[in-house]
């Protein structure tokens, strides 16, 4: 009898697929979304019925999942991965402020902070009026890009891919909120290295010793100036050891 309950709870806490359709019955999300394949189908049903029930509408609606871009109208796409349509639809919201009005409205429905950081580094190429609806509600782009600045709006995908995204690797036991402190306060040199990491191939010096510098800022405690990544790993060590004897 134990044995036969062991295994009921070893069966509910195993994820089950479930095929998405009009009439799939109602089930607890987070049962309904234990497997990553009821996900994926998930994206492609609400995509293909957002574009179905658009399908009349004035708007451009432009949907991507499953490595596929579609839209409402008549635009042709090739195969995009996730990252791709994300600067699809950065492209496609440039293009549409130049063709609207300078008093229209433009929002952005995504919950990835990819796409928060792309549209405020391209605030300035679209509509005054933008704003981005994530899952915490619907944030305005022009106080956060004149808080942040012109300069380090540009640099802001370079600082967050640097910082770590969802592609690349992160710094240990520092989170965004503590990078983006030490953003707001780096100096001109740090934010031009940055920008020069999205248009220049090769990484000169200079930009090795600026954004060294800003590393070190991250880590180095109050009070504490260090000035070379070799100073920081010799600290760092220090450090750990103590916590370690301790």
């Amino acid at each position: 009898m134990k044995s036969a309950t062991r295994d009921k709870r070893r069966q509910g806490k195993a994820p089950i697929q479930y095929q998405v359709t009009d009439d799939t019955k109602h089930n607890p999300m987070s049962r309904f979304l234990s497997h990553d394949k009821t996900k994926a189908d998930l994206t492609n049903y609400l995509a293909a019925k957002t574009l179905e029930y658009n399908r009349t509408s004035h708007k451009l609606v432009i949907t991507s999942s499953s490595g596929h871009t579609w839209s409402n109208k008549d635009l042709l796409f090739q195969d995009n991965n996730h990252e791709e349509a994300d600067t699809l639809l950065i492209h496609q919201a440039v293009l549409a402020s130049q063709r609207n009005l300078p008093n229209a409205e433009m929002v952005f429905f995504s919950p990835d902070t990819d796409v928060l950081v792309l549209v405020v580094s391209n605030y300035d190429l679209m509509l005054k009026n933008t704003s981005i609806s994530m899952a915490s509600g619907v944030m305005r782009i022009e106080p956060v890009w004149r808080a942040i600045g012109a300069e380090r709006a540009k640099a802001l995908p370079a600082f967050h891919a640097f910082t770590g995204a969802d592609n690349t690797g992160r710094f240990s036991r520092i989170g965004k909120a503590t990078w983006l402190q030490v953003y707001m306060n780096a100096d001109r040199n740090v934010i031009s290295s940055l920008q020069m990491l999205l248009t220049e191939a090769k990484v000169t010096e200079t930009m090795l010793v600026n954004l060294a510098s800003f590393v070190c800022a991250a880590y180095s405690p109050k009070g504490i100036y260090i000035k070379s990544i070799s100073e920081l790993r010799w600290h760092l060590f220090c450090k750990h050891m103590t916590e370690s004897d301790l």
